[in-house]
C-alpha cells in the first residue's frame, strides 16, 4: 500500500508499506549534473561526498557511525538529474535515521579541512574511471549526444574545477536545490504512516522553503555524429545509439520491452546469443535505456578484440 503526504513547506512524503524488518528511507533531491552552472561542473557529486563530513552539531566520525552502531547503513549517489541520500536499518531505528538524514541534508557545513581531502578522493575516482574504457565510453557517447548541454557532462566533474571549490560554493548550491519543495522523502518499510508523518513534522516541518528561478534548459535538437577515439587498449569499445523517450512518455514501455529482447540483462538477448554465443565475436554486448525528464538515451555497447 502506498501513502503520500505533503508538509506545509512543500516537502512530499511517499511511503510504501512492505512486510519486512528492514526499512529504507531517504531524500530524493531534484538536483544533478544538468543543474550545475558552467563553473560548477561536478558540484552535485562533490556535495554528495561532502555531505557526510560535518554538520552544525556532528563531526564526520559521528555521522558515519550513527547508523552503523545499530547495524544500519548510510549512503548516497548522484546522477544527471538527482541526488539520493538514504539509509537502511531495522524498523525500530526509524527516528534515529530520520533525524540523522535531516541533519546532513539541511545542516551540513562542508568543513574546509575536509574539502581538500575529499577533492583528492574524487580526483582519484576520476582517474580510476578513466582507466576503464568500457565505462568511459558512456560519458563520451552522452557528451556527443547532448553536445554543449549539461546532460552531456561527466558526473564526476573536472579536476581543475574541483580544486577551486570551497565551502561557500557548496552552500550556494545546496541553498538553491536542497530545499523542501525540490525533494521527496521516501520510506519503504513496515512502519505506520501516521508515525512517519509525525516524525517528519518534528524534524522537517520547520525547514523553510526558498523559491528560486533555477530552470532546466532543454537539450538542443539532436544532430547525428560519428566519433573515433584512439586509445592504447587491448579491445575496441563501440557504442551505437540515439536519443530515446523521456521518463513520462507513454511509448517508453515499448522501448523497454524492445531493449530486453535486443540486449537486456538476460543471457538470452538477441545480441548476446548472436554475437557471443554463436559467433564468439565479443565478450560483452548489451543495450541500455536511460530516461531523463525531457529526453532519453537508447544505446548498444560491445567490446571486441
Amino acid at each position: 500500500m502506498r501513502s503520500q503526504y505533503t508538509l506545509a513547506n512543500g516537502l512530499r512524503i511517499i511511503h510504501e508499506d512492505i512486510l519486512s524488518k528492514v526499512t529504507y528511507c531517504g531524500f530524493a533531491i531534484n538536483a544533478g549534473t544538468r543543474d550545475e552552472l558552467e563553473h560548477e561542473q561536478g558540484m552535485a557529486h562533490f556535495v554528495e561526498h561532502l555531505i557526510f563530513k560535518g554538520t552544525q552539531k556532528r563531526k564526520a566520525w559521528h555521522i558515519l557511525n550513527r547508523m552503523e552502531n545499530v547495524g544500519g547503513d548510510l549512503n548516497a549517489f548522484t546522477n544527471k538529474e538527482e541526488t539520493i541520500i538514504y539509509s537502511a536499518f531495522l524498523n525500530e531505528h526509524f527516528e534515529r535515521a530520520l533525524e540523522l538524514l535531516a541533519d546532513i541534508v539541511f545542516h551540513s557545513i562542508f568543513p574546509p579541512h575536509e574539502i581538500e581531502k575529499e577533492v583528492d578522493v574524487i580526483i582519484d575516482e576520476i582517474q580510476s574511471y578513466e582507466d576503464s574504457p568500457s565505462e568511459l565510453i558512456f560519458d563520451d557517447f552522452e557528451d556527443m549526444l547532448f553536445r554543449n548541454h549539461p546532460l552531456g557532462r561527466n558526473i564526476l566533474g573536472k579536476p581543475e574545477l574541483l580544486k577551486c571549490f570551497t565551502d561557500k560554493d557548496a552552500l550556494s548550491f545546496t541553498s538553491r536545490f536542497y530545499r523542501p519543495s525540490n525533494m521527496v522523502f521516501f520510506v519503504l518499510g513496515n512502519i505506520d504512516f501516521k508515525k512517519i508523518v509525525h516524525q517528519a513534522e518534528k524534524f522537517l516541518g520547520s525547514v523553510p522553503d526558498v523559491k528560486t528561478d533555477d530552470r532546466r534548459i532543454p537539450p538542443p535538437p539532436y544532430v547525428p555524429e560519428h566519433l573515433t577515439l584512439h586509445k592504447d587498449t587491448h579491445q575496441a569499445h563501440v557504442m551505437i545509439g540515439c536519443r530515446g523517450y523521456h521518463a513520462y512518455d507513454d511509448k517508453r514501455t515499448g522501448l523497454y520491452l524492445l531493449n530486453n529482447i535486443v540486449g537486456g540483462p538476460g543471457m538470452n538477448s538477441r545480441l548476446n546469443i548472436t554475437l557471443r554465443e554463436r559467433r564468439g565475436l565479443v565478450y560483452n554486448v548489451e543495450s541500455n535505456i536511460t530516461p531523463y525528464t525531457d529526453t532519453g538515451v537508447f544505446c548498444i555497447y560491445f567490446g571486441s578484440a
